[in-house]
């Protein structure tokens, strides 16, 4: 009887697990950047300017209202094609650490998706060098006529990846 217990839990548990685990999507980028850690969060922390970094992807970002660098500030991104002042999508700071050089914030308009969280972090390596990694977690795909779930995961791995090469162009001399 404890065996049969045993054989149904585990597999219940199995099922489970990859049953959640399937309708999770993740992603992580990260680039060894040769600038020391405080001066490559110095300039992330800000929350703004990301066109700096990526260009070809964002032509305008900016804190909406008086908000300051922080939990509960709210960004605003245009990418290209999008009318001067218009956002394309606009994200919610949840979390903001200077003393771990870690934000996260969630795509709260404009993406095909369904609690979507990525998150910014700066790892100290010593002697002049950091690490960025950035990370994109969401629970679903909004199914839509502009593009496909898998466009989608193509376009957010490319992003990613920018972030991160952006940020040790930036740093570069």
């Amino acid at each position: 009887m404890k065996f049969k217990f045993l054989i149904s839990a585990l597999f219940f548990s199995f099922f489970f697990i990859n049953t959640v685990a399937a309708q999770q999507t993740s992603f992580v980028k990260s680039q060894i950047v040769e600038a020391s850690a405080d001066e490559v969060w110095e300039r992330l922390r800000k929350l703004d300017g990301l066109e700096e970094i990526v260009p070809h992807l964002l032509t305008d970002t900016w804190l909406i209202g008086d908000a300051k660098p922080g939990a509960g500030a709210k960004r605003s991104c245009t990418a290209p094609g999008t009318p001067k002042g218009q956002a394309s999508y606009t994200e919610t700071i949840t979390a903001f650490s200077d003393t771990e050089r870690y934000y996260q914030y969630a795509i709260t308009e404009g993406t095909p998706t369904k609690n979507m969280i990525n998150s910014l972090r700066v790892v100290d390596l010593g002697y002049q060098k950091c690490m960025v990694v950035w990370t994109s977690d969401r629970e679903g795909f909004v199914e839509n006529p502009q593009m496909t779930e898998e466009q989608f995961n193509v376009f957010l791995t490319m992003a990613g990846q920018s972030i991160v090469d952006g940020v040790a162009k930036l740093h570069s001399n």
